[in-house]
């Protein structure tokens, strides 16, 4: 009997050439073989190019600004919302890079990144009230969107952007437990301690919700398992929870994370990528990512093998989705997981491959590929209804991307601004998660 999804999954197929994306066959269906693997240090060389351009792209307090104009306006300040992913995330890297090297800058960059992400909690005022973004501004600034707020007390020299998202905490919990992990002093990690536990008993106390600093939920705040709960944010909460219970120490946290594995969040967490529902309308490349954020800490600090074998079930699970992609990040994170049946040799090699061709810098140019004789265009446009290729495209012929491993790889086009320069972060955090686990060295 043919079940739901091999019933939807045989639909597309038959409706058009649906990116192979969207269909998961797990067979070898990488295209052409990609060139030997680089043993000249040039992937070693473009992680110093992009360090060294990330100065650019920190603020005073370590805040990533993942676009800047190359010949800056103050009168025209670029989006900045989503620092606090980013910087998670840089973090992350930092974190990885300072375990590799022991290099003063990695631990001085991570420093730095670090009282960023607490900056975020401190500017709101609330306990365990996260922000997106914080600026230096003593008044609201032109053009600013209504979730800006002004500090109050030792934070009135700051703007903060509420209305958080699960993506933002995501980020940010992925970076301070790569953080805990890297650092030793007692110190650093007990800052990293009280902030983490103010987050997770702020989620508790709200009954895992993200709530703002004024008492309302925030607009993807859901993480209470209800029945319109996504099965990602079932995978999140566990993960915030377990590095809650790490970080700090304190029994409340894990018995929390007993609760929510005994309330059936384990077993959904395993289902959090490979939706249904994008076999005909389209994947949601950014949830991609957040499944990899959420599991690359679970999978490293839980310990009780039913729970972790769930997990990198789940892992599995996710690969199928994104194994021909090319994606450095995904495929680090399945390889260190020690999922199911990983050995994926021809995968991995493809991965390493998008490394030597990311390209550096990385400017917002315009990008016509549909215009392109050669280019096989899907009959299906993507989930925002942009035209995309029935195979992902090479990284450096697709329009750059603020943060490649959350964007969607068959896209083709874009109207961009070859004024902006774009961060490294993207490179840098597939770049030294890879040398953490040793799946690189450093003559790659």
């Amino acid at each position: 009997m043919i079940n739901r999804r091999a019933f939807l999954v045989s639909a597309a197929l038959v409706a058009g050439c649906r990116p192979a994306l969207s269909i998961p066959r797990g067979g070898r269906d990488l295209g052409p073989d990609p060139p030997p693997r680089p043993r000249d240090g040039r992937l070693r060389r473009k992680a110093e190019q992009f360090e060294s351009a990330m100065e650019h792209h920190l603020t005073p307090e370590g805040l990533v600004l993942t676009e800047r104009l190359i010949d800056p306006d103050p009168e025209d300040p670029l989006n900045a919302q989503d620092a606090a992913i980013w910087t998670g995330c840089y973090v992350a890297a930092e974190a990885c890079r300072w375990l590799v090297t022991r290099d003063s800058g990695a631990r001085a960059r991570l420093d730095r990144s670090l009282r960023g992400l607490h900056l975020l909690q401190d500017a709101t005022g609330v306990p365990g009230a996260l922000a997106r973004m914080v600026k230096r501004a003593p008044a609201p600034v032109p053009g600013e969107k209504p979730a800006w707020r002004q500090g109050v007390g030792g934070m009135a020299a700051y703007r903060w952007m509420g209305d958080v998202s699960v993506d933002q905490y995501a980020g940010v919990f992925f970076g301070y437990a790569a953080a805990h992990e890297a650092v030793e002093d007692a110190t650093t990690r007990a800052a990293i301690a009280d902030r983490v536990g103010r987050l997770v008993d702020r989620l508790i106390d709200h009954t895992w919700r993200i709530v703002d600093a004024d008492g309302q939920p925030t607009k993807h705040s859901d993480l209470s398992g209800g029945l319109l709960t996504e099965p990602l944010n079932a995978l999140l909460a566990l993960a915030f929870a377990k590095v809650a219970a790490r970080v700090t120490g304190e029994p409340r946290f894990a018995e929390a994370y007993r609760v929510l594995a005994a309330r059936g969040y384990a077993r959904t967490a395993a289902a959090a990528r490979d939706k249904w529902w994008e076999y005909l309308f389209g994947v949601n490349h950014s949830d991609n990512n957040l499944a990899y954020l959420g599991y690359y800490p679970l999978i490293r600090l839980e310990t009780e093998p039913d729970l972790l074998d769930r997990y990198r079930a789940g892992v599995s699970r996710a690969w199928r989705v994104v194994r021909v992609e090319g994606n450095p990040l995904f495929a680090f994170i399945t390889q260190a997981s020690e999922a199911p049946g990983w050995r994926d040799d021809e995968a991995l090699a493809r991965a390493i491959d998008t490394l030597a061709r990311f390209p550096f810098p990385k400017r917002d140019e315009i990008v016509r590929n549909s215009l392109r004789r050669g280019i096989c265009r899907s009959w299906f446009d993507d989930r925002l209804g942009h035209p995309q290729a029935c195979a992902p495209l090479p990284v450096d012929e697709r329009p750059r991307s603020s943060f490649e491993w959350s964007s969607n790889p068959y896209r083709m086009d874009r109207a961009g601004d070859p004024r902006v320069a774009l961060a490294g972060v993207d490179y840098l955090l597939a770049y030294w998660l890879g040398r953490r686990h040793g799946i690189l060295s450093d003559a790659d």
